[in-house]
């Protein structure tokens, strides 16, 4: 069964690269219901969680700017949210005039101005700076409308607007076909490039998050908790030779897990060092979370690309990583 987070909102990335100011950007698209109900942000800087669809209701909690809440109902211009996904998950109403619900969320790796208007002439009311933390707040802002070369945002409890033109052109997207668990299921893919590590691949938007800093890309299931992810792919750009990296993982792994380390061709790469770590050392058990790392020659050095999951996701997961780094091309 699906596990919705409070964040999982924000773990949908589509690549967005803009023609002024901002060298790349993305928007992440809304997350759509979930297994409980649509998630929201809150806009304003404070906002009263009360126990009935009332002002004068005893008040339970107070939400922050850019908290997320779980929408269960509307109602007279109240919302009904849950604060998690527990069974004990705190619940009451809001007023709906201060959130946004199921919103897209842009985020900048370039310093990129906000202006009061839709004019690059207008005055800058804010000026965001590049993210380079995983699910850095000050860096992710819900979009309130789309409007073509243009996106109005939220600014806490303000709004502003943000100058995106040609970016439709620049996105590329498809499908594609995997089979799990003897079901074929239809993909959809986005061809990413990172310069820093140099490689091109196709990631599944619609499952996975990408997180992007110098020299590491992440992938993370949506599912997960961001915080502490238990299912992602790991990408890293390694000084050493494909044997010599392949030592090393294997000399960090032999102390829990027996291994299996072979080749494995992907149709992208070529042939890469494959190293299976799903038994723990003596056999006795399965280990909670498997590890599947592929070194793959890149120049001097190689890229390694390490998938972790929980035992459980093995086969799903496993698959969906496979698929991912078949597509994998060496740039650099």
């Amino acid at each position: 069964m699906k596990k919705l987070t409070l964040l999982s909102a924000l773990l949908i990335a589509a690549l967005l690269l803009t023609s002024f100011v901002a060298a790349y950007a993305e928007i992440i698209p809304p997350h759509g219901e979930g297994q409980i109900g649509l998630q929201a942000a809150v806009l304003c800087e404070k906002l009263t969680l009360r126990e009935k669809p009332s002002a004068s209701s005893r008040a339970l909690k107070s939400l922050q700017y850019r908290d997320l809440i779980i929408v269960t109902e509307q109602k007279d211009g109240w919302a009904r949210c849950v604060l998690g996904d527990s069974e004990d998950a705190l619940s009451g109403w809001v007023n709906s005039e201060y959130i946004v619900i199921d919103p897209a969320w842009y985020r900048t790796e370039e310093k990129t101005p906000v202006y009061a208007w839709n004019d690059t002439a207008a005055p800058k009311v804010a000026m965001l700076e590049a993210n380079t933390v995983l699910l850095d707040k000050d860096t992710y802002l819900p979009i309130l409308k789309d409007e073509g070369d243009w996106l109005i945002v939220s600014l806490r409890g303000a709004t502003g607007w943000i100058h995106v033109e040609g970016r439709s052109d620049l996105i590329d997207r498809h499908e594609g076909v995997i089979t799990i668990e003897g079901m074929e299921e239809t993909v959809q893919y986005e061809r990413i490039r990172s310069e820093s590590i140099g490689f091109e691949m196709d990631y599944d938007y619609e499952r996975f998050a990408r997180r992007s800093e110098e020299g590491r890309e992440c992938f993370v299931s949506r599912y997960d908790d961001p915080t502490a992810p238990e299912n992602y792919l790991e990408i890293t750009l390694s000084p050493l030779g494909a044997e010599e990296a392949a030592a090393s993982v294997s000399e960090e792994l032999s102390g829990e897990y027996e291994l299996y380390v072979g080749s494995r061709m992907l149709a992208g790469a070529g042939s890469c060092i494959y190293i299976d770590a799903s038994a723990a050392v003596g056999g006795k058990y399965m280990p909670d979370k498997l590890q599947a790392v592929y070194i793959i020659p890149a120049g001097e050095g190689s890229i390694v690309a390490w998938a972790h999951y929980e035992i459980e996701a093995a086969e799903g997961l496993g698959v969906r990583f496979d698929a991912m780094l078949d597509t994998l091309t060496v740039t650099d």
